[in-house]
């Protein structure tokens, strides 16, 4: 069975499945949400904890050993299966069917690992086999409104609540980096002793956390937030990113766009990427491409040293013409 991260806690009010995969790219809920689940099999009885990871190899016979031998103390156990960014070869994928093809009550397998691949992964013998007897959980990045909702379930479950100005500035200083997120809530919450956090309480307590990637600027150059485009520019630039990466990837999708204006076939990427890029298409049209284009050579130039100027304030005009928000032509150099 399938179920969002929100519906877990109530799934654990009744007896636990056999297994739970988590699988994602977000650390800190998926800690959480093993957290919770290791709470509530201790709650059921579950006090051995037995971890296998990808890290040191796994054994997948002494796992197979493992969950098939009798408890040491004649209790109930969780076997951890942390598999990172790896995943189970034949062997290992045999042995997890046959684990799952017949469950003990007395062992609980709890399995945690990265995004899992739409083609790859969901079509895995080994996932469906989990899928039919366990629970697996996606976490997803969480960004813009939802990062909005998180913030202020967390500063609520510590008894505060943030000013709108507070929470603009919190998002800011923190987006990108949601357990630098969560530490600043906790920080907040030992700082404000009336509850209500003001954008000064959030200046003393907050240091820019934000953690960005030049996939995150192309990102918010396809949702034309032109606002979020300076901020990650002004954040990698600070953190030392060199401009060819983003030219890089600026260019790239210049390339997709160009394309897909011209009525090629659409790229293949991730669903909510393709979905951002074909609004972000619709949005631009040939003039706009050719103007990218000659943006994007210009930093190529002066990047090489060809040319004359900032090779920053060339990125800068060249993505925020990709978000539709270009600057006035008084305005680049």
């Amino acid at each position: 069975m399938r179920l969002r991260p929100e519906q877990l806690g109530k799934h654990l009010s009744a007896d636990l499945k056999p297994a739970y995969l988590i699988a994602g790219d977000e650390p800190l809920q998926q800690q959480e949400l093993l957290d919770d689940l290791r709470r509530a099999a201790r709650d059921q009885g579950f006090d051995e904890r037995h971890r296998f990871s990808s890290d040191t190899g796994i054994d997948w016979n002494a796992l197979r050993n493992e969950a098939q031998s009798m408890s040491l103390f004649g209790g109930r156990r969780i076997l951890e299966l942390v598999l990172n960014g790896k995943r189970p070869d034949k062997n290992g994928s045999e042995i997890l069917r046959e684990l799952f093809a017949a469950p003990s009550p007395d062992t609980l397998l709890l399995i945690n690992c990265s995004k899992l691949d739409r083609r790859k992964d969901w079509n895995s013998a080994w996932v469906k086999a989990l899928d039919e007897i366990g629970a697996i959980i996606e976490v997803w990045p969480v960004e813009g409104n939802n990062l909005r909702n998180w913030l202020q379930d967390r500063l609520a479950s510590r008894g505060l609540h943030a000013s709108d100005d507070a929470m603009a500035l919190l998002i800011e200083r923190s987006e990108g980096n949601l357990l630098a997120a969560a530490q600043e809530v906790d920080k907040l919450s030992l700082l404000v002793e009336n509850g209500q956090v003001s954008p000064e309480d959030v200046q003393q307590a907050v240091g820019d956390s934000s953690r960005y990637s030049p996939f995150d600027l192309t990102e918010a150059t396809a949702q034309g937030d032109a606002h979020r485009v300076m901020h990650i520019i002004q954040t990698l630039r600070a953190e030392g990113v060199e401009p060819p990466v983003l030219l890089w990837a600026l260019s790239r999708d210049i390339r997709m766009l160009d394309g897909m204006i011209a009525g090629g076939p659409p790229p293949r990427l991730p669903p909510q990427r393709a979905r951002a890029m074909q609004a972000q298409a619709q949005r631009l049209n040939p003039q706009q491409i050719r103007a990218a284009q000659a943006s994007a050579i210009r930093a190529d130039q002066c990047v090489k040293g060809m040319s004359k100027g900032d090779p920053w304030q060339h990125i800068t005009n060249l993505a925020l013409r990709l978000a539709g928000k270009p600057l006035p032509r008084s305005m680049e150099r």
